[in-house]
């Protein structure tokens, strides 16, 4: 088997090296680490180079840090992957909560949803947007709401799935050694109800994008008498974020104040996001957004960032 791990530059950097002395210590000699961002096809198409035959990806804890343009974003790429190559998608991530809630069950009993709700509240507090309930989350104390969700998620994105009980799998926790019999039994018994999700595309689906791709990212950026005007082409995401903090930090000595066009922006990540508010941040509230379309416009009212962008 080909093996081709796949993160951010940032994290890539730093592990490529931890992992291939992992990998050699096992014996596994076919691999390979590349960046990638998820919402990005052309940076995940080009991850795989001249690979052939079927692939299965595998992704784990993935989901919980996209925002809902992210994930159409991030299933429209593995839909169009797989449909090349074949394959399949393998992820325990829309079980997320009813794993975790089984696991803090199992020790806390029914306090465990008193300690979720406290939990929820702090990050509400300290989060600089706002807290979605994703698109493919599934909540144990909501499960037909969030089930229904999801399922109409999936096929607006032209996937199938199956559900493989993780308890079909798992048969031991070393984490919960330390615990009685009867919390690691109750913990495995739970497990029947939590499950791997396997996602296949639909073939029946009609392909709707008029582009996968986007335009090759641009910025550019000038100031004159304290003012900076920044314009951007392209999307706008882990990859290309790096770039538009770069030229920010080129000419941002004595600018108060910052308009960013992005009238050819055609899309932005939480990467994206997160630039735009340490630019925000650094120039105390004075940027703002122009000649926004609706995409863009959609995925800054959804993370709350309208409120302050436009």
């Amino acid at each position: 088997m080909h093996y081709i791990g796949c993160d951010l530059p940032i994290v890539t950097d730093e592990l490529a090296p931890v992992f291939g002395e992992l990998c050699a210590q096992r014996g596994i000699q076919n691999k390979e680490f590349r960046s990638a961002d998820a919402t990005n096809y052309r940076a995940l198409r080009d991850a795989l180079g001249s690979v052939k035959g079927e692939i299965t990806i595998l992704s784990d804890g993935l989901l919980t840090y996209l925002s809902n343009s992210e994930l159409t974003e991030l299933c429209s790429n593995i839909r169009r992957l797989l449909k090349e190559f074949g394959g399949r998608w393998i992820t325990t991530d829309p079980d997320a909560n009813p794993m975790f809630m089984a696991a803090l069950t199992a020790i806390r009993g029914q306090a465990a949803y008193e300690d979720l709700v406290k939990t929820m509240q702090v990050y509400a507090k300290q989060s600089d947007t706002n807290i979605e309930v994703q698109n493919m989350t599934i909540l144990a104390y909501d499960f037909e709401t969030t089930m229904n969700t999801v399922t109409k998620f999936l096929r607006s994105v032209g996937l199938k799935w199956e559900r493989v009980p993780v308890s079909d799998y798992v048969t031991e926790i070393n984490s919960l050694a330390d615990f009685s019999d009867e919390v690691k039994a109750g913990y495995l018994k739970s497990l029947e109800n939590v499950f791997i999700w396997i996602f296949t595309p639909d073939e029946d689906y009609q392909e709707t994008e008029a582009n996968y791709d986007g335009e090759t990212f641009g910025v550019n950026a000038r100031a004159h008498d304290g003012k900076m005007v920044i314009t951007l082409r392209g999307r706008l995401d882990s990859i290309t974020a790096p770039e538009l903090l770069e030229r920010f930090e080129s000419v941002k000595e004595g600018v108060t104040a910052c308009t960013v066009n992005a009238k050819d922006l055609d899309y932005i990540s939480s990467a994206g996001l997160r630039v735009m508010l340490m630019m925000y941040k650094t120039l105390n509230g004075h940027l703002k957004m122009e000649q926004v379309n609706a995409v863009v416009k959609e995925i800054l009212e959804a993370t709350g960032f309208e409120e302050f962008l436009l």
